[in-house]
């Protein structure tokens, strides 16, 4: 089986299901494909409502549309609500970003 790992870009990380599917909404408004990938867990151990909350999963789009991706949900959301769910760390131009 192949390996996809190297194929997407991480956007948002840690989000919950309601979030995922709004940010996914956006994404593909701007013709951007997305999906969300979180730990393996067996959801028939909790349900899905409290598979949302505690499994939050990571939104993923194709390599090289990470830019295009987060331009869509900073013009919907606003740069304050994008930022609080990115991967903490430098931010490109290498300054450390704001909560990390």
């Amino acid at each position: 089986m192949k390996r996809f790992q190297n194929e997407f870009d991480v956007v948002l990380v840690g989000v919950d299901t309601v979030e995922a599917e709004l940010a996914r909404d956006v994404l593909a408004k701007a013709g951007i494909p997305s999906l969300v990938h979180g730990p393996d867990f067996d959801i028939a151990e909790f349900g899905a409502a409290a598979y949302g909350q505690l499994r939050r999963g990571n939104l993923l789009v194709p390599r090289g549309a990470r830019a295009a991706a987060r331009a869509a949900l900073v013009e919907a959301w606003g740069e304050d609500a994008v930022v609080r769910r990115e991967e903490p760390g430098p931010t490109a131009d290498g300054s450390a970003r704001a909560g990390a």
